[in-house]
């Protein structure tokens, strides 16, 4: 074969083969062969990949290595059964190939893009899904997969992502072109009115597990505060008492709507603040404190008669702690009790006034906070807890235990 011969057998099955795949090296058997495509690389219009750059040299994962490693390495003749050649974009474009608009992600393939190339997206591009019944989506605040519900079969997996963040750690949804690819024509045009342009940079735990293969380093903080509460609930066990919280979720096992927001509204985050709430001090059990303090204050009214009422929830905790605990650190019941209380402020602002809605990506911000603060608390209450004698047997992961968690 000819230099001729081998690009537009290269160009063909990159764009013929149904999954943009290379063409192998090992059709190259004579020396002037291999001198042809040495000559096309370093006129870049096809790139080498080997087994060296990837394990799986049939797709364009990355953007190919330099010219000058591409040739050295196949000047090995031990290379050649192991590498596929990729036609540029250059070459691509020289052929014929245009933009389509019509499927923009499949093009950007189409005209040489790495498959693992990502495009950021706003975070209301998943609310289509939220509020489809024919869809579900299930994220860890690292990944997310999006479902097609069926009434009468399982569910089957519809498209694949993660998320980015810019300089300013705003947050985005990121999607491999690979992923984008498999949409049809009306969902990529669908997502592609989300996109954004900009300097984005994928979530690290993201990065990790998907272009490394590597395991995830840390876990959002949702899944943390659910991990921490139902750990102090087996240790509320393990001291002979009720469970502290009523629910007991697990991590990854969310109630819905507890993640970062996808559309930074005042009733997102409103709705959000609510939930955390009913997640917090509204799911203390009342029983946990029965025998150990007085569950009712006592006072009198302007007249004279007495008057009895429940002890909130809050103050219920507050001082069961000043009654069980001591520590000669100063910052200890502030961290544990700071949570509680400002979820609560935060709950009772839109609870007691009419507002109208304003978008905000504000409320971003607020809502890392918040959740921040609130975790603070639980994980705190988890130490106070653990120095009980009885706890020690409860087995705390490593990566709470070592405080590995993502809060952004």
């Amino acid at each position: 074969m000819d230099r001729d011969e081998i690009l537009q057998a290269t160009i063909h099955w990159y764009l013929e083969s149904g999954d943009f795949n290379g063409w192998g090296t090992f059709h190259l058997k004579d020396p002037r062969e291999i001198q042809a495509v040495i000559d096309l690389i370093e006129d870049r219009l096809v790139d080498l990949i080997t087994h060296e750059d990837d394990e799986n040299i049939h797709i364009k994962r990355h953007d190919p290595r330099l010219p000058e490693v591409q040739v050295e390495r196949l000047r090995r003749p031990s290379e050649l059964n192991h590498g596929c050649l990729y036609p540029t974009a250059e070459a691509l474009r020289l052929s014929g190939v245009v933009h389509d608009a019509t499927r923009p992600y499949t093009s950007a393939l189409r005209e040489g893009a790495p498959q693992l190339d990502f495009r950021a997206f706003r975070l209301d591009v998943l609310e289509q899904y939220r509020n489809d019944p024919r869809y579900r989506y299930e994220v860890d605040d690292i990944h997310g997969t999006i479902f097609r519900q069926h009434p009468n079969a399982e569910d089957d997996e519809f498209h694949k992502f993660g998320f980015a963040f810019d300089s300013e750690i705003n947050r985005y949804v990121a999607a491999f072109l690979r992923y984008l690819n498999d949409l049809s024509p009306e969902q990529q045009q669908s997502w592609y009115r989300f996109e954004v342009d900009g300097d984005f940079g994928l979530h690290p735990d993201y990065y990790r597990t998907s272009i490394l293969g590597q395991f995830p380093e840390r876990v959002s903080v949702f899944d943390a505060f659910l991990k921490e509460k139902r750990i102090i609930n087996e240790m509320c066990a393990c001291m002979g008492k009720q469970a502290l919280f009523r629910s007991n979720y697990d991590a990854y096992r969310r109630p819905a709507g507890f993640g970062f927001l996808i559309r930074p509204t005042r009733a997102e985050f409103s709705a959000f603040c609510l939930l955390l709430d009913q997640l917090l001090s509204d799911d203390i059990n009342r029983d946990f404190f029965h025998g150990d303090m007085e569950m009712e204050e006592r006072g009198h009214m302007e007249d004279g008669r007495k008057i009895v009422q429940p002890k909130g929830t809050i103050r219920l905790l507050d001082e069961w702690i000043d009654g069980n605990f001591r520590t000669e650190d100063v910052d200890f019941k502030r961290d544990l009790m700071t949570g509680f209380r400002t979820v609560r402020q935060a709950r009772q602002r839109p609870a007691h006034q009419i507002e109208d809605n304003v978008f905000d990506e504000v409320y971003y911000q607020q809502q890392r906070d918040l959740i921040r603060v609130a975790y603070t608390s639980v994980r705190t209450l988890r130490q106070c807890f653990a120095n009980y004698p009885r706890c020690g047997n409860v087995k705390v992961p490593e990566w709470l235990f070592e405080g590995r968690v993502w809060t952004r």
